[in-house]
Parts: C-alpha cells; structure tokens; sequence
C-alpha cells in the first residue's frame, strides 16, 4: 500500500515521526515532487483554495499517486468562529481536502504536533491502513519513543548597538522558514541589508507563542494564536527595534491577523505579501519551510 504525504504545511513540526511510523508499518511512503505539484498548479479546482501555500498543498495532493493520504490538522485542539477558524482549510485541512477537491484517495488527518497524546491515533491510523493488529502494536512499541516535539535551538538576541538592529519576522506558521523570513526582511528593508539580526516566530516555541496570543485573545484556532503570540512577544523584547509580517494578499484569514496585528504592535511593523516575496520562485520559498516543534 502506498501511503502519499503532503508536506507543505508545517512538516517539520510532524512529519519525520509519522512518515517513519508507516514505512516501519511495512507501507510505501510517496512524497510529492516539485515536478508534479507543478504539473497540477494549473489544476481548475485549486481556484477554490483560499491561500498559496494551501493552493501548493492542495496540488501535492492531486500530484500524489497514493492509495491513501496523510494531511495534517493544523489547529486539532478545537475552532473558532472568528478568524482562521472560519477558513475551512485552516479549520480542518483534511476534511477541506477531502470534501472540496474530487479524484483524491481517502484522506487521514493527523495532528500537525507531537505534543498532544498519540498511541490512540496512531494506533487506528495504523490500523485503517494496515488491518493488523498485531503489526500495529509491534510498530508503536517500537516507534513511540519517538512521538516528541522536536527541540528548537536556543535564539540569540542581539542587545549590543554594534551587533545592529533585531528585527522580529512574524504570520502564519505554514508560511515562515529561516529563507522567506531572511527574504521578507530585504524586501521591506532594503537599505539595511547585512545590519540586520533577524529573529523569526519560527524559531520560537509555538507553545509559549500560543499562551502569549490567550492573552490578547482567546477565543482562537491554536495557529491565530501563534501569530498574535508572535506580535505581542517579541514586542515586548527590548533589543526587537521593528517587525516585519508576511501574509498572504488572497487569503481573508491573513487580513484579518494583520489587522489585529496592526492594532496589538507597538514597534513599527511592515507587512509584505508572500507573493511579492516568492513571484520568482514560489515552489523553491514554500515547499520546505523549516517552522519548529511545539
């Protein structure tokens, strides 16, 4: 059995223990290639996906020839009526996927994090895709150990004038890696060019950005949180001189987090689209970003 993964939205955080988890099940692991992805971009049904980074998801989806697919759910801790929460592809990716798009193989969500517990999941999961039981259980005792967060290396602020200015880079988690937040920064200053020590929300536990956010507003997806989380951090970090946001110009649940953004900031903040940075090359900016663990 063939088993296809889509790796555009926040892999790093899951992807290496689930993808390890299924081919020690015996299963054929499938990723998508840039060449195919860029053979469905021009697929019609992508016009209904809000977003490119969910647009480039989506077309790995169609690009996968898999006899099932794993999706992550990028908010599985619970909705919201407001925001990201009324984006059915933030809301619940996998259920987006398949629903909206046609031709696809069963879609299996799982959590976009390896904080939450997981035998139970990953024990039906298995099970949907294997129908062994003994095998399954085989596969998790060998495989549970590495159910962790991956770890986040230590994040250096700049505090000295002559190290420069520390700039903080913030949006949706999918969308920021170390390239796009160092791209996003030269775009929106570019006469500051090598001054500038950059600090991007990837490198920050989302964890800790998800308790910061609660405190401006709670009533949001776990991903919303994260990006207020973001705004409100590292503008209380003494040696962040400005922020930068990315955000997607197609997507309503971008403007809507730039607007609170906007209002939250206390720093000079520059808000450049996703686009204008990656019109060049979109495939080569978004289809590995390196987010962190939770």
């Amino acid at each position: 059995m063939r088993v296809g993964f889509v790796t555009q939205l926040l892999w790093p955080r899951y992807g290496d223990f689930w993808s390890k988890l299924v081919a020690g099940a015996g299963l054929e692991v499938v990723y998508p290639t840039a060449e195919a992805v860029r053979g469905r971009l021009g697929d019609a049904q992508l016009g209904a996906v809000p977003g490119l980074a969910f647009r480039l998801a989506a077309a790995q989806a169609l690009a996968l020839e898999a006899d099932a697919l794993l999706a992550p759910q990028l908010n599985p801790s619970g909705g919201s009526t407001r925001g990201g929460g009324q984006d059915p592809f933030i809301a619940d990716f996998p259920e987006a996927l398949a629903t909206r798009l046609y031709g696809l193989p069963p879609v299996v969500g799982v959590p976009a994090t390896l904080e939450v517990p997981l035998e139970s999941l990953a024990v039906s999961t298995l099970l949907k895709l294997t129908h062994d039981p003994a095998l399954v259980r085989r596969t998790w005792e060998r495989y549970r150990s590495r159910a962790r967060a991956p770890r986040l290396p230590e994040v250096k602020w700049r505090v000295r004038p002559s190290e420069g200015e520390t700039l903080g880079v913030l949006g949706q988690p999918w969308l920021l890696s170390s390239a796009l937040a160092e791209r996003a920064a030269a775009h929106a200053l570019p006469s500051e060019g090598a001054y500038l020590h950059i600090v991007s929300q990837h490198q920050l536990s989302p964890a800790l950005l998800r308790e910061e956010g609660r405190r401006v507003d709670g009533g949001l997806v776990d991903t919303d949180l994260e990006v207020l989380g973001a705004a409100r951090f590292l503008g209380r970090k003494g040696s962040v001189g400005r922020l930068v946001m990315v955000a997607d110009e197609t997507s309503g649940a971008d403007a809507w987090l730039v607007a609170k953004v906007q209002k939250l900031a206390y720093k000079p903040l520059t808000v450049v689209s996703v686009q204008a940075l990656a019109q060049d090359a979109p495939l080569h900016l978004l289809a590995a970003p390196d987010a962190g663990g939770p």
